[in-house]
Order: structure tokens, then C-alpha cells, then sequence
């Protein structure tokens, strides 16, 4: 059972790529290549848009975690905010969407598109942000002659970074902050709550990883004590992935047969990044040849993701096949999970080692645990170690 939305308050000291071709108003699919582009009538969606949504009407059926996310943003008293949720669920979305209905100043980083996961890099892409926002007044725009590297702006009058952020106090918002754990940009986040009014936002999907960088728990973490606001993102119930798909269908002026539609429910388990995948391939295909190019092609990035994960810990990787080739099956308890690892491997395994192999996956979003309960709930991740895809 899913249950949303979820907000959590921690008190202070508290303990695509681009898959398909498109234009700015929504995405297609031609057979025949551009040069027969007037012989077909292009149908557009923007809930089927493989981007991040960034304005209001095409963010699909999460009012209350938009009017949470809204809410953090006009309290003053709210200094850091938390968008976390699985892959593919929203969360980018409603980072932008929030952020242009609150009409607020902000400047956003990808964490993806920096050099390199280190605070140097991400300082000089703040700084480059600020730079190059509209509302930066003219005379502090004088004064900014170059970015020296790491922490100040080279300023006629030695003002730096932090002289800036206090002056204009933006929203700094980072998509994807576990990608900068370790780096020191903790460190930085955790002066700015204590020495600006600049309120922060941070997005993740590896729910152990960001924990760890917003210091939960960790009396020795930079970020430690600092309170914040939790916004949690879900897949959609059933009944709201069939509305999503039938609304986006309805906005580019086609529809489905309900048992297309059912079929897709199905098999995309509320994913509505998977969801929007399906729709957006099935304007221009049949729903049959959609969900299953559809489905490939989710697999093969879930799959893709996967690997980066079991890369850096090659000593243990047919240990994490294994336990993920179970739950592929359903949802285990620790118990019975131990002994089908145990039976399957022909091989004795510590409680304690065992327990750091799940600590791992449900830290970097794999495997999901309600009570004593453990689950994969990417949908094409179970169907790719089902033998959707070999090693």
C-alpha cells in the first residue's frame, strides 16, 4: 500500500537523456525521417515530455507535496528543505515547478553536470549561476571581475562568495546533492544556514547517501543539528498512473484503448518517469510495439545504473546479484532473505555482513524495507534481473 504525501520536520538538534526527438512544446516520433515532418500531424504532450517539468499545469497530481514544497519556500522560518523519493518519481519536477510558482530568487545545480563531485567544482558552478541570473544588480555585477578557485569572487572591493550570497540571500537548490557527499560541500552548506538567510534545497534518490550528507544522526557530520523540512515523492497508485496516462493522451489529441492503457499500468508500477516514456512513444506507435520499446529501454538504463553501483564493489558482486535476483522475485523478510542468499551461494554469511549488503542497496535506492519487509520497487529493475538482461 502507498501512502502520500509525506512531509517529516526535523527539528533543530534533533537526531535522459533525451530518449526521442523534440521541440520546446513537447516530443514526437515520425517514421520516415524529418523530410516527410508535413505529411503527419504532430501530436505533442508536455505530461509525456522526457524533461523535468518546470511549469505548474504539466506537473501531474502532486498538489500536496507542490503545496508543502510551496509552504517551505514563503516561511521564513524554514532554512532547509529535503525532496527525496525513488528514481523517476518527480522529484526534479517538483524542484522547478516549486521554485517558478513561488516567483522566488534562486539559482539551481545539477549535480550531474559538474567536472567533478568536489567543492571547488561546485562552487565555481555556483558562482557562474549567480553570475548569470537576471536579477543580480548591476552594481555587484560591476564589481565581479573573475571566479579564483575554490571559495572567493575576485572583487574590486575583496568582498567574496559570502559578502554575495548575503547580499542577494537566493534559494540555492542542488538536484542529485548525494553525488557531492565527502566533498566538503556540506561543510559550505552548513556555513551558509549559519551565516546567511540563503534558504536551501536538496534533491536525492539514494535515501542512505542523502541521509548521510544532511548529517541525520551523525553528531559529527557538517550538517548535523541543522533543522529541516522532508518532502517525500511516491509512484502514483494505479488508478492515478491510468489518469496521468489518460490525461496526457487527452492533451495531445489521442487515445488509447483501456486495455493498452491497463497494460501499461501494470507493467510500469506507477514509475511516472516510466510512465511519460511509454505515453511519449506511444503518439507516434502502437501501444503494443510503445510499452515493449518502452520497457527495453527502461530496463536497459535501470540495468546501466545498477552496474555503476556494483563497479566499485566488484569483491562483492555476486553476493548483491544474488540478493537482488531474490527480491526481483518479491518482497522477502531479513530471515527468509539470509537463508535463500545462504542457499543459493552454498556458502556461510555473517548476520552482520549480510545486514551491510542490504544497508547498501536500500542506501542507494535499489532495495526499499517497510518494518522487517525488503522489496525492489523499480518495476524494469525487477524485470531486468529476472533475465531481462544478462550480465
Amino acid at each position: 500500500m502507498r501512502c502520500y504525501p509525506t512531509v517529516i520536520l526535523f527539528h533543530r538538534m534533533a537526531g535522459f537523456q533525451d530518449i526521442f526527438s523534440g521541440t520546446k512544446r513537447g516530443y514526437w516520433q515520425l517514421r520516415g525521417g524529418i523530410s516527410n515532418l508535413n505529411r503527419y500531424a504532430i501530436t505533442v504532450s508536455m505530461l509525456f515530455d522526457l524533461k523535468p517539468k518546470e511549469k505548474i499545469k504539466d506537473f501531474f497530481n502532486y498538489k500536496e507535496e507542490l503545496g508543502a514544497f510551496v509552504g517551505c519556500l514563503t516561511n521564513k522560518s524554514t532554512r532547509m528543505v529535503v525532496i527525496r523519493g525513488l528514481r523517476r518519481t518527480g522529484k526534479s519536477s517538483l524542484l522547478k515547478v516549486g521554485l517558478n510558482k513561488c516567483g522566488v530568487k534562486f539559482v539551481m545545480v545539477d549535480a550531474r553536470e559538474l567536472s567533478s563531485p568536489s567543492r571547488r567544482s561546485f562552487e565555481s558552478k555556483l558562482l557562474a549561476k549567480l553570475k548569470a541570473v537576471k536579477w543580480l544588480p548591476a552594481a555587484l555585477l560591476e564589481k565581479i571581475e573573475s571566479v579564483d578557485v575554490g571559495v572567493r569572487v575576485s572583487l574590486r572591493t575583496d568582498e567574496g562568495i559570502w559578502e554575495l550570497l548575503k547580499a542577494l540571500n537566493p534559494v540555492i537548490a542542488v538536484d542529485e546533492v548525494q553525488m557531492l557527499k565527502g566533498t566538503g560541500v556540506e561543510a559550505f552548506f552548513a556555513a551558509v544556514y549559519d551565516n546567511t538567510d540563503c534558504k536551501i534545497v536538496l534533491t536525492g534518490s539514494e535515501v542512505g547517501v542523502l541521509d548521510a550528507f544532511v548529517g541525520k544522526d551523525n553528531p559529527k557530520a557538517a550538517l548535523f543539528g541543522r533543522g529541516f523540512v522532508e518532502i517525500k515523492m511516491h509512484p502514483l497508485e494505479a488508478e492515478r498512473s491510468r489518469e496521468f496516462l489518460m490525461a496526457g493522451f487527452k492533451e495531445a489529441g489521442k487515445s488509447l484503448p483501456e486495455d493498452a492503457i491497463r497494460k501499461a499500468v501494470a507493467e510500469l508500477d506507477g514509475i511516472v518517469g516510466w510512465l511519460a516514456i511509454f505515453g511519449n512513444s506511444a503518439l507516434g506507435s502502437e501501444p503494443a510495439n510503445a510499452l515493449a520499446d518502452s520497457v527495453t529501454k527502461g530496463t536497459l538504463l535501470a540495468h546501466s545504473e545498477l552496474q555503476s553501483f556494483l563497479g566499485a564493489r566488484r569483491s562483492a558482486e555476486k553476493r548483491y546479484l544474488t540478493l537482488l535476483r531474490l527480491l526481483a522475485g518479491g518482497p522477502m523478510r531479513w530471515s527468509v532473505l539470509k537463508r535463500e542468499m545462504q542457499a543459493v551461494l552454498n556458502e556461510r554469511i555473517a548476520d552482520s555482513q549480510f545486514s551491510n549488503y542490504l544497508k547498501s542497496l536500500v542506501a542507494y535506492g535499489f532495495v526499499a524495507v517497510v518494518g522487517n519487509i525488503y522489496e525492489m520497487p523499480d518495476p524494469l529493475l525487477r524485470r531486468a534481473l529476472r533475465g531481462g538482461i544478462s550480465n
